[in-house]
Parts: C-alpha cells; structure tokens; sequence
C-alpha cells in the first residue's frame, strides 16, 4: 500500500511537471516570435502543474503545495535556460546542438538579458504560485475532497457548509453590528448564539471554517463578518486583491528596472566590445609586413568559439575572421603556404584551385594595390530570404606561400577592397 502511495506521487510529480511545461508554451512562442517577455504569462505554469497533477490522480495532500512548488521552479527554469535558447538558434536556422548552447551562452549580452527576464519571471512566478498555494492549503486544511479541488475556491458555502448557514452566521454578527474592523466583537459576544443557532460542534466548526476562509476576520483578538469577503473570493484572498495587485506590479516593475540599469551600467564598462562580445578592430596586419587591411567601422575580429558559433569547424583554417555587428560585412583572410601544396601553381591556376572552379573558363581581374598585384573575382548570389550580396575573392602572391581574401557584403553596399588593402 505504501509502495503504491510513492507510485501515485511519482505519476503525480510527473503529470505536473509535464503539465507545467504544457502552460510554458504561451510564454514560449510570445519570448520567440513577439520579442517580448511577458511574465505574467508564467502563470500558466503554475495553473498546467496543477491540472498536470490532477489528471493524473494522484493523492492530493498536503504535499500537493511543495510539488507545485518545485515542479514550476523546475519549469521556468528549463524554460528559460534550455527550451528558449534551443528555440532561437532553431529559428535563426544555426545547427541545435548541446555545443551550439554551451557557445550561446559565453556571450555576456545573451547571458544577461536571459538572466534579467528569468528573475522577473520567477518574481511573478513566485507571488502566483504564493497564492494558489495559500488557497489550497485553505482547502485541504478544511477537509475539501479531491475532486472538488480547485484553484480558487468559490464562494464560501460551496464546500463544508450550506450557503444557508454562513447566512445565518452573518445575521448574528450583523445584530452585533460587527461587520467592519472598527465594530470588531469578542468571540464570547457571538459563541453563545452561534451555539444556541447550530450546537457546540457545529458551531466551533463553522466559526473555524470562516475563520479560515477569511470571512470572519480577527482585529486585535476581535472578530467581525466581511460580507465582502463571503461574496468576492479577489477580496478574500489579499493576494489576488486589486491594490496587492498593483503593489506587485510595481515591485516587478522596480526589479525590472535596476537590473536594466546594471545592465546598462555593465555595457558601458564593455563599450570596446561589440554585441557579439568580441574586439573592435581598425587594422591588421596580413602576413609578415605584406599589407595591411583598413577595416570599416565597428568590424570585429572572432575568435575561435565565435568562429565555430557563427561559421562551423570548418572555418578555423582561416588567418583571420572579421564581421561587422549586423553579420552584413564579412573579410576572410587565409594564408597558403606554397611548401605544403602538392605542385607549382600559377596564381591563377591556385585561384581556379582554391575557389573550386576546375577547368572552367574563369577570366580573373588584376589589382595593383598598395604596390602589389592581386587578382580577383566576383561572385553575386541570393540568401533564401532574396536579399543580394556579392563575395568579392582576392588572392595575392606573396613568394613563399598565396594570401587569400574574401570580401562578403550587401550587393548595394558592397566593401571596396580598394579602400581596404594597403
């Protein structure tokens, strides 16, 4: 029987956790395709662990608030560190692999913003679940069967006791005058007729149920009956409450805004680093004094992770990598050393080699820059989204080895290879 417990609370734990995850979906696809976080849609976590474990019928305890608990903590947090990223890379169609995501998340930027919605999120997470917990304990506390557990709990006297009595409970304190904190009564004032009205087990029953719902409520060891408690479950569970409410959203609202603040604060002390987290470059200097590259503003050298990130493994070969932030300029250095090819190679005939281009008449152009001759061409091609670049490639002689270059940019503003080199 024990053993068969510990099942049911398993299969439980199991359907909540499948369940919060259920109501993370509308958070997901706002995150992902609305560029926006809203949290209160974390919500629905709390709610689909609910049903989650409901469905599953398992045993509802005392220990349903915990799993809860845990269950939606696990949830947002898988959410936000694993599934969201997941979704980006998927839909910025780069490769969904575990390294792809350990990568992602050596860029400070991403890290940050991630962190800062994910406070935020479990902030909002917590007051929900704080008052869904609360209501629930309320009820099991009051002996509510299984089936009847609900989120919020209805209007007091759908549950222990008639609508009839806690009728008959609000006449006696309403004879008494105590209906608002200020006319609060002893509990000797009102007992007797309580007693007399329902019978001394009924009576303590009923006056502790209310108690409990929060419809008889205590002022300084007074009590006095909230019509507005018995008719409004918002009212009576000060959480869900409109001014709670708005306490709440300001509360999130300030949390919001110091950790943009510190992360405003963090990006001005990293102004030499680019969104991409990598170095800022003006020049660079190709090969052992050949040339040098002029670079356009706000280029940035990769490094190796960002390199396999951005490119894959199989552009590690190169020198060098420079892109600009919005990924629209990409030059790409490599250096060939003549001692490692399996033959003599014209510049041309390497040109045809490197570039893949066979036998094909491929008539190259010659540019005399910084002194030197390079030879180049030109490559125009359509991304699937139909925008037009141009691939600009350039291989120079440099004795002992060839230096290769490629330039990639926007077709209407394409790098100028004349302005770069010299």
């Amino acid at each position: 029987m024990e053993e068969e417990t510990k099942n049911k609370y398993l299969v439980g734990v199991i359907g909540a956790l499948v369940g919060a995850l259920v109501g993370a979906i509308p958070w997901i696809l706002m995150y992902i395709f609305a560029n926006a976080m809203y949290a209160l849609l974390s919500m629905f976590i709390v709610v689909g662990s609910f049903y989650g474990y409901k469905l599953t019928k398992a045993k509802i305890d005392k220990k349903l608030p915990v799993i809860l608990s845990i269950t939606s903590f696990i949830s947002i947090s898988v959410t936000m560190f694993i599934i969201i990223p997941i979704c980006l890379m998927a839909k910025e169609e780069l490769p969904v692999s575990f390294e792809n995501l350990q990568l992602l998340y050596q860029y400070d930027e991403f890290t940050s913003a991630l962190l800062q919605d994910y406070v935020i999120a479990l902030l909002f997470c917590i007051l929900v679940a704080g008052s869904i917990i609360y209501n629930l304990n309320k009820q099991l506390k009051e002996g509510v069967s299984s089936d009847k557990i609900k989120i919020l709990d209805g209007e007091a006297g759908t549950q222990n006791f008639p609508k009839e009595d806690i009728d008959k409970v609000k006449e006696i304190f309403v004879k008494l005058d105590a209906t608002d904190k200020k006319n609060a009564v002893p509990k000797e004032s009102f007992m007797p007729d309580l007693e007399n009205e329902f019978g001394a087990d009924k009576a303590k029953s009923i006056f502790n149920y209310l108690k409990v719902q929060q419809i008889i409520k205590k002022k300084s060891n007074n009590f006095y009956f909230s019509e507005k408690a018995q008719k409004n479950v918002f009212y009576r569970y000060g959480l869900s409450s409109v001014k709670t409410f708005i306490i709440v959203m300001a509360l999130a609202i300030g949390v919001a805004a110091i950790l943009i603040f510190i992360d405003e604060r963090n990006n001005e002390e990293t102004t030499g680093n680019s969104l991409l987290g990598g170095e800022v470059t003006t020049t660079y200097e190709v090969g052992e004094n050949d040339f040098s590259l002029d670079l356009p503003d706000g280029m940035i050298i990769l490094s190796d992770e960002q390199i396999t990130y951005l490119f894959g493994a199989d552009y590690l070969y190169a020198d060098s990598i420079f892109v600009s932030e919005d990924l629209e300029k990409i030059i790409m250095v490599y250096t060939y050393n003549k001692a490692d090819l399996d033959k003599e190679y014209t510049t041309e005939e390497f040109f045809k080699e490197a570039l893949g281009f066979g036998e094909e008449d491929v008539e190259f152009t010659e540019n005399e820059f910084a002194g030197k001759t390079f030879y180049s061409y030109d490559i125009p091609y359509e991304a699937e989204d139909g925008t037009k670049y141009v691939e600009q490639d350039y291989v120079y002689d440099a004795g002992d080895r060839f230096i290769c270059m490629i330039f990639d940019s926007l077709e209407n503003e394409p790098l100028l290879p004349g302005e770069i080199i010299k």
